[in-house]
């Protein structure tokens, strides 16, 4: 359950050229989530590419390396996971 703050209980009308309306339906289809769900993701990380659904496939990059240089090296592997872990700020 969301926390109060976080409903989302605003709605406002947003005019847009055909072309981002169809990059932003595109982009739904591919994720399978709603079009408002990317248009919201857009809003929040404007100023950052980090958008979840990239920090996500990013971790998944970081954590196929950690485990493949585990076995040569502890030390790479847990300086590596750090790193990862700094870039979760949004």
């Amino acid at each position: 359950m969301r926390k109060p703050e976080e409903k989302k209980t605003v709605r406002r009308t947003v005019l847009m050229t055909k072309d981002t309306d169809n990059d932003i339906i595109r982009e739904a289809k591919e994720r399978g989530i709603k079009p408002n769900a990317v248009m919201n993701e857009r809003l929040i990380h404007h100023k950052t590419d980090n958008t979840p659904s990239k920090m996500a496939e990013f971790q998944d990059f970081a954590n196929e390396a950690i485990r493949m240089i585990k076995p040569y090296s502890e030390k790479d592997a847990k300086l590596l996971e750090r790193k990862a872990n700094k870039l979760w700020t949004f």
